[in-house]
């Protein structure tokens, strides 16, 4: 037993002996990469303090005033400025998109500017800003995703439209927007004289999101596609 132990303790004093002599002839590696590592913290630091925090700051002031003719629902305004203004900070969507783009504040700005677009009635830029959009709430990735089906079909892009449509029913499994975008895909069934896939879709926002706001409303709508 003690022979054991002597024999245990031999090889741990082994060990022991051969990290300080690893320590010991790379001693300059080993301070080099506990420095390489503190810079890259300072540096991360250093970016996220004194560089990104003021870069969040400027956009989220250049927006503001493009975000108060959006809410308004002055389009225009919102995606170019107001060239009136003497507000150093009344640019439009785009310019925060052009100079800010990759702050929250200009993610925010290419799904704003994908929604003027639309409601302009300019639908391919729409398209072009709501694919920039990537969004990481639970809702709008979602919406982004119904207004290129919106976008599709305004330019008779049926199939297309169905797709994001479909997509976004399958994105996010709740009672506002998945019915929503399964009564768009039924509505676009009927424009296409599918009406039996259309009652399906109706039918399922009926069953599976009866609390929704459209649930009431499907009976009229699956009667409408069984009778034409």
């Amino acid at each position: 037993m003690e022979k054991n132990i002597e024999e245990k303790n031999a090889e741990n004093i082994s060990f022991i002996s051969k990290s300080e002599q690893f320590i010991e002839e790379n001693q300059k590696l080993l301070i080099g990469i506990a420095v390489g590592i503190i810079v890259v913290v300072l540096a991360i630091f250093g970016i996220k303090k004194f560089v990104s925090e003021p870069r969040q700051a400027k956009a989220n002031e250049a927006i503001f005033a493009a975000e108060q003719y959006f809410a308004q629902g002055n389009y225009n305004a919102a995606l170019y400025g107001d060239s009136t203004s003497t507000d150093k900070y009344g640019v439009g969507l785009l310019k925060v998109i052009d100079k800010y783009g990759s702050t929250k504040a200009g993610k925010r700005a290419k799904y704003e500017a994908g929604i003027c677009f639309l409601r302009l009635g300019n639908y391919q830029e729409a398209l072009k800003y709501l694919g920039k959009y990537n969004g990481k709430d639970q809702l709008t990735p979602v919406f982004d995703e119904m207004m290129k089906g919106d976008a599709e079909v305004e330019q008779g892009n049926n199939e297309a439209a169905l797709k994001h449509y479909t997509k976004a029913a399958k994105m996010d499994d709740n009672a506002v927007s998945a019915p929503f975008a399964l009564f768009k895909a039924g509505m676009v069934y009927m424009m296409t004289d599918n009406n039996a896939k259309a009652v399906e879709c109706f039918e399922q926002v009926k069953s599976k999101y009866p609390e929704s706001a459209f649930a009431s409303e499907m009976d009229g709508f699956i009667a409408y596609a069984k009778a034409n």
